[in-house]
């Protein structure tokens, strides 16, 4: 039996979910492909970290594997948002316990980085310029994720753990320019 890759159904501009027609431009597809566009940039970000040796790690982050575990948590936040952009009751749900693993990385992070002082322009090394850009991505995801809140409730640890991922890139983009040895570099507004 072979993989049917395409239906053709969607090719009048909707697409089916659920038990409904569903314009491809609704926010809903618009949380769904940005939640999707971030897993895919986070899979280049992932080949990054397992390419880049990273030397004997002070706050014993494992980078590859915390992105990994981001991954797979966004496919939860897809399913609840599908299930509720539908009218069901999600199967699977963002809860505090995500939330809480992404502070937790981020607090351990922060005992080893230099104290924020000045904006810290994106950079430094190839993984960290990749993280920066995950970054953005989750911020303009977040963004979406707002608006469909507004016509379609979405759960308040959903909403946290949008804003918190885009603190979680920014720090770990921060400790790995510190394990790698890039100095940060910072604007100076000339």
């Amino acid at each position: 039996m072979r993989t049917p890759f395409f239906t053709g159904q969607g090719d009048s501009g909707s697409a089916n979910l659920g038990n409904r027609q569903v314009p491809k431009d609704d926010l809903l597809f618009e949380v769904l492909g940005g939640l999707d566009g971030l897993n895919s940039w986070l899979g280049l970000v992932t080949t990054e970290a397992e390419r880049t040796a990273l030397p004997q790690d002070p706050a014993a982050i494992q980078v590859g594997e915390a992105i990994r575990q981001v991954q797979e948590t966004l496919f939860v936040a897809q399913a609840e948002i599908a299930a509720i952009g539908t009218g069901r009751e999600p199967a699977a749900r963002i809860t505090h316990a995500h939330v809480a693993r992404l502070e937790e990385i981020i607090f351990a992070i922060d005992a080893v980085v230099p104290p924020l002082t000045k904006f810290v322009i994106p950079g430094g090394s190839e993984l960290a310029a990749r993280l920066d850009v995950a970054r953005t991505v989750v911020r303009e995801l977040e963004r979406r994720a707002v608006s469909f809140h507004r016509q379609t409730l979405l759960s308040p640890d959903l909403l946290a753990y949008l804003n918190r991922l885009s603190s979680f890139f920014f720090t770990l983009a921060r400790y790995v320019n510190l394990v790698l040895q890039k100095p940060e570099a910072h604007p100076s507004y000339e």
